[in-house]
């Protein structure tokens, strides 16, 4: 028969069931952040106009506030719709400015109606919607005449799980982004070709 001469936990069994939890948290490695790639129009057809150069003028201005979140993306759209126009706009007249307008690059947070009670409990809904939203305008201008202009006006929208986790929310905002972006560079070729036909080569 075994006897256990001493029932008490000595002090360092004590002591280890007490750290115990704290060196559970100490060994947790952090989520770590997701890199992505940049997003970039290079290897897209040039637009080559018939001016001398291009002025970029991003006019919106983010709030930085609910129910904005462009400025917690990984790209925002106003970024994004920059970097297209410096990949794709080739000047190439001898006078003249082409200028890329952007008046709205915007991505917004909705609010869903998600399950409550007990139901909540095995549910899980989609929580939130993001809108982007992007407006953009390329004038052509000549001396102090404006000759020409296109337009395009893009919106997309993605929802959220309510479990989702930042890491995948950024991967989400990204996607959007990116979709948006493709999406506003097939309509704003339509309208170019349509409305800056006679300053394209």
């Amino acid at each position: 028969m075994r006897v256990l001469r001493n029932a008490a936990p000595s002090w360092r069994a004590l002591l280890l069931l007490v750290a115990f939890p704290w060196l559970l948290v100490a060994c947790e490695t952090p989520n770590p952040a997701i890199s992505f790639p940049e997003l970039t129009f290079a290897h897209k057809p040039k637009i080559n106009l018939d001016v001398a150069k291009v002025e970029v003028i991003n006019e919106y201005q983010m709030p930085f506030k609910a129910p904005n979140v462009e400025h917690l993306a990984p790209v925002a759209p106003g970024a994004a719709a920059e970097r297209w126009a410096l990949d794709v706009l080739n000047p190439v007249g001898a006078t003249g400015i082409a200028q890329f307008v952007i008046t709205r690059a915007s991505v917004t947070e909705q609010k869903l109606k998600t399950t409550s009670g007990l139901k909540s409990l095995i549910t899980i809904d989609q929580s939130e919607e993001y809108e982007a939203a992007l407006d953009v305008r390329i004038e052509i201008i000549k001396g102090n005449r404006r000759l020409a202009t296109a337009r395009t006006s893009i919106t997309r929208t993605q929802t959220a799980r309510e479990d989702t986790k930042p890491n995948q929310r950024s991967k989400l905002w990204y996607g959007l982004v990116e979709r948006l972006l493709l999406e506003f560079d097939g309509e704003m070729r339509k309208q170019a070709g349509s409305y800056l036909k006679e300053h394209t080569r």
